[in-house]
């Protein structure tokens, strides 16, 4: 069995995504990994049998490890330690098109892909874009924990709204959110719950409306009883080269709970059409809540929750393996 080390990101309990994900099937299959956080401190804790969480300042006895060693880097700018820590491969998962928001990061992106042996991407939109600039390049989506993800977690939170049906958002309250069509929809006999934390530069002001809740961050075993108790799902992202770039985890997870989901016409999502509710104006968005929540379609709840198991991390994970021994690094 190999050691993966996860380069510096964002720490394990926090916005649970991609590399948290990637990083504890790996582990479940016998792999030992060693999950880094951002954070300058030399912290050790135990995850599981065969994951670690440590901080960025730990020095892996580099002496135990299992070969071979592969670092996982999940943003460019880790490029920039990868000499610093023993290893016999550098995976690069590009997650994100490095636009807008993630422009920064821009500079490093080609010492990062000369760095790598192999590099994952996670939307079809970022293979055509990296495909011409490196030879060992494969697409991985992201997908679904169904552990977490299931349907007996439906008791109603706290904080949530009762008094009208619920249209609800979990993720990142970002810069990459539409607000304007946000404001749009507020004019409607619904409430509108965002779960998750800000990110980003943004001037959330929102006094005029009282059907608004934004709940924070919650505990990644949480969510799944928020949306639970969503009448419907949304994705109300801008529709940029950013977005385009970007295979929402949440769609999965909302999914994975039969509800309906309704999104503005980012090309991961549209590719979905079948399962979600399409919106190309602001009038569209509105439009489609209304109706998804007026439906009443046991067929439809069941093709969502099949689409949803059948795009699992397990699956994922498998095929990352798969890539992984063709490529004689495992």
């Amino acid at each position: 069995m190999a050691t993966f080390i996860q380069m510096p990101t964002v720490p394990y309990n926090k916005m649970y995504q991609r590399p948290q994900q990637i990083m504890r099937k790996l582990s479940e299959r016998g792999h030992i990994v060693y999950y880094m956080d951002n954070i300058n401190e030399e912290y050790f804790i135990k995850i599981n049998k065969n994951l670690y969480e440590v901080g960025a300042k730990y020095k892996i006895n580099v002496k135990k490890l299992s070969k071979p060693v592969i670092l996982w880097c999940s943003s460019p700018e880790q490029v920039v330690r990868i000499n610093s820590i023993y290893h016999d491969y550098v995976i690069y998962d590009i997650v994100d098109d490095y636009s807008h928001e993630f422009k920064a990061w821009n500079i490093y992106v080609d010492d990062m892909l000369s760095a790598a042996d192999m590099v994952f991407v996670t939307a079809d939109k970022l293979y055509k874009k990296f495909f011409p600039r490196h030879d060992n390049i494969y697409l991985v989506k992201n997908g679904l924990d169904v552990d977490n993800f299931s349907l007996d977690k439906n008791e109603i939170p706290v904080d949530i709204p009762r008094n009208r049906k619920v249209v609800g958002y979990v993720g990142a309250v970002a810069t990459w959110i539409d607000w304007n069509l946000v404001k749009y929809i507020l004019n409607s006999n619904y409430d509108f719950v965002f779960v998750g934390a800000k990110y980003g530069d943004i001037n959330i002001n929102f006094n005029n409306n009282n059907n608004i809740y934004f709940l924070g961050e919650k505990k990644y075993e949480e969510l799944p009883y928020y949306i639970s108790n969503f009448n419907c799902c949304i994705i109300p992202f801008k529709v940029n080269e950013m977005t385009n770039g970007c295979n929402p985890i949440k769609l999965y997870e909302y999914l994975s709970l039969g509800k309906p989901v309704v999104s503005t016409a980012i090309e991961e999502v549209v590719k979905m059409e079948s399962n979600c509710y399409i919106s190309r104006k602001n009038e569209d968005f509105i439009e489609n809540i209304i109706k998804s929540i007026d439906e009443d379609n046991e067929s439809l709840v069941i093709s969502r929750r099949n689409f949803a198991l059948n795009n699992s991390w397990d699956k994922r994970v498998s095929n990352i393996i798969e890539k992984l021994s063709l490529n004689n690094i495992l």
